[in-house]
């Protein structure tokens, strides 16, 4: 799929209909569909820089859990080096952007990223969301 931030809507609805298809816990679903809309906005506006580029999102359940794969062809970069935004901090003094990394984090129990001559990879895990 296109991966530019008009897709995104798109994206999302996958997301949910496959939630629905798969009997995930409906408690789960929005956190599955905002690690994925970060996720995929993320790679749009960075890995792309804005201009959009090809885009894959994949959902498997994998008994009660579910895996979410998001790949792209954009530029790579070091997870580790994203700084933790400072909550503590008012919301004025903060700095725009910064918390999608954060959110994928807390949404979700897994989050790895490879990247790899053939593209980016990054796996998400949220465990427990579907009776096997």
């Amino acid at each position: 799929m296109a991966g530019t931030l008009a897709e995104l809507p798109r994206i999302v609805e996958f997301v949910e209909s496959a939630c629905e298809q798969t009997a995930i816990d409906p408690s789960a679903r929005f956190d599955l569909q905002l690690a994925v809309e970060e996720a995929c906005t993320n790679v749009i506006e960075h890995a792309y820089n804005g201009k959009g580029g090809e885009l894959t999102v994949c959902f498997e359940v994998c008994g009660p859990d579910v895996q979410i794969t998001v790949t792209d062809q954009g530029q790579s970069f070091s997870p580790d080096e994203v700084a933790v935004p400072d909550l503590n901090l008012p919301l004025e003094e903060r700095p725009v952007g910064g918390l999608g990394i954060f959110l994928m984090h807390q949404l979700m129990d897994e989050v790895e990223f490879v990247f790899s001559a053939e593209g980016n990879r990054l796996r998400m895990v949220k465990r427990g969301v579907r009776s096997s």
